[in-house]
């Protein structure tokens, strides 16, 4: 990093998120770290947004038609003059000390992503519960078990996002879990044991609304990563029986193994 207190540059990807929108971006302001732009690049909302983003002075936002998600996120980023990014859709928030916790980190220059753990709550906010992350980094492991790591907790610098080439567009449900892969296989990653994200889980969300379609594509990633064909993804996904998953997980590992095709 070129100095110790860099900008950090929160990019949120937004279309008719109104009801969620304002909280997201009072997360973003309430932090205790003072360096930070926020970006939030909408598709074109109908649903007022756009009355909340141009009631805020500071907020840097474009509000037009794009190609989806991933378009609008790698537009953010290349809007942006951070030297950190963090990635907050329009419907969660950050704990009032994320950004800092991450500076911290990733100023340190050893590692170019950190992820923490969540807290997950339902659309109404109540119940919310800690969610664990998975505790180390281990790139087989995320290709082969699915994505252990969630957005909002999630900053990684311009350097590792530049180099992998930013969000894959061609993705529109696990472009997350693609550019997390993407980064791991080229960058050191670390987890910290802290809450750096409020995630809100509603019917609107897309990976619920859109669930069928979500297990294809992530499966796909998998296997664009070094996943196997049969890994334990896909098992758990088809096989309902935990019993019945150690078995085929078993029997699948082992016949890997006899091929020689060992984790990496």
């Amino acid at each position: 990093m070129s100095h110790e207190q860099p900008l950090v540059s929160v990019v949120t990807p937004s279309l008719n998120q109104a009801q969620y929108l304002r909280e997201a971006i009072e997360s973003v302001r309430a932090q205790t770290y003072p360096h930070i732009e926020h970006i939030v690049v909408d598709g074109g909302s109908t649903d007022g947004t756009l009355d909340i983003l141009a009631g805020y002075d500071g907020l840097r936002w474009v509000s037009e038609p794009d190609r989806g998600q991933s378009h609008g996120l790698n537009k953010g980023f290349s809007m942006a003059a951070g030297e950190i990014f963090g990635w907050l859709n329009a419907d969660d928030a950050y704990p009032r000390d994320a950004v800092r916790e991450a500076v911290a980190v990733l100023a340190a220059g050893e590692v170019d992503l950190l992820y923490g753990d969540i807290t997950r709550m339902n659309d109404d906010g109540v119940n919310p519960r800690r969610i664990r992350t998975r505790p180390t980094w281990d790139l087989w492991t995320e290709a082969n078990f699915g994505c252990g790591i969630f957005s909002p907790a999630v900053f990684f610098t311009r350097t590792a996002y530049e180099a992998v080439g930013g969000v894959d567009e061609s993705l529109h449900l696990t472009m997350d879990y693609d550019l997390w892969l993407k980064i791991g296989r080229r960058f050191g990653v670390r987890h910290v044991d802290s809450v750096l994200g409020v995630q809100r889980i509603h019917d609107g969300a897309k990976t619920i609304r859109l669930w069928n379609d979500f297990w294809p594509e992530r499966l796909r990633v998998s296997r664009r990563h070094g996943g196997r064909l049969v890994s334990p993804l896909l098992i758990g996904r088809y096989v309902q029986s935990a019993k019945a998953r150690r078995l085929a997980n078993r029997v699948a590992g082992a016949a890997y193994a006899l091929a020689g095709k060992r984790p990496d």
